[in-house]
């Protein structure tokens, strides 16, 4: 009996199975980042103290549910454009939703030490590994896999324009190297590695208008 392992790596099917397993490991990672906050303890002379008290976790849960939202329209998205799965695309999309569960994690040890340097490395170590796997799954999809012998990619939709791609691969990286510089200034001021975190926002401008302008120079 000959077995095709063409079809068994072109399988439309695993991408439908990864998609399940993600939306579930998403939802649960959200729930989890609440736990923090349900078990926190409310003193019933000082309420409203015991409220500030939970200001710093409750700037941790959203962030981090901003950031694991921001993460699942990403992963979606990909998915949208990912045809078919092999056994790399399953392995690479495991590790990256090990990043999304361990979240809460980082999420709680930021919310009561995030005035110390290795709440704050954690928190941003954690991060960066979330979106450097979720980087390296699109890019072995979409570019990193051989192509077959007609020049198609086989994992991908074939009508994707390759502007698309070189941009998701920009707003990928944007998260990665705007959480790096966090790290060596968690050691001189956690505050200040805290703030830092907001230079994702133009570090993916740039990277995007350098993608387009790639893509316009290909053309």
């Amino acid at each position: 009996m000959v077995i095709n392992t063409n079809e068994r790596a072109d399988d439309s099917h695993g991408v439908e199975r990864i998609v399940a397993l993600s939306d579930g490991v998403f939802a649960i990672a959200l729930t989890l980042l609440a736990l923090p906050l349900v078990d926190a303890e409310i003193q019933p002379d000082d309420v409203a103290g015991s409220l500030l008290e939970l200001v710093p976790q409750l700037v941790a849960f959203a962030l981090s549910f901003v950031v694991i939202g921001r993460y699942w329209r990403v992963h979606h998205r990909m998915f949208e454009r990912i045809e078919r799965a092999d056994g790399t695309v399953v392995g690479l999309s495991l590790l990256f939703l090990f990043w999304v569960a361990l979240l809460p994690f980082p999420t709680a040890v930021l919310g009561d030490h995030g005035d110390t340097p290795a709440g704050v490395i954690l928190y941003a170590a954690t991060i960066i590994l979330t979106g450097l796997s979720s980087t390296v799954l699109w890019w072995y999809a979409a570019v990193g896999r051989p192509r077959l012998r007609d020049g198609a990619r086989p994992l991908i939709r074939q009508d994707l324009d390759p502007d698309i791609i070189q941009r998701s691969l920009a707003g990928g990286t944007a998260v990665v190297t705007g959480f790096i510089p966090s790290i060596p200034l968690a050691f001189v001021d956690p505050a200040a590695a805290e703030l830092s975190w907001l230079l994702v926002i133009p570090m993916g401008h740039l990277l995007d208008r350098a993608a387009q302008r790639r893509a316009a120079r290909a053309g």
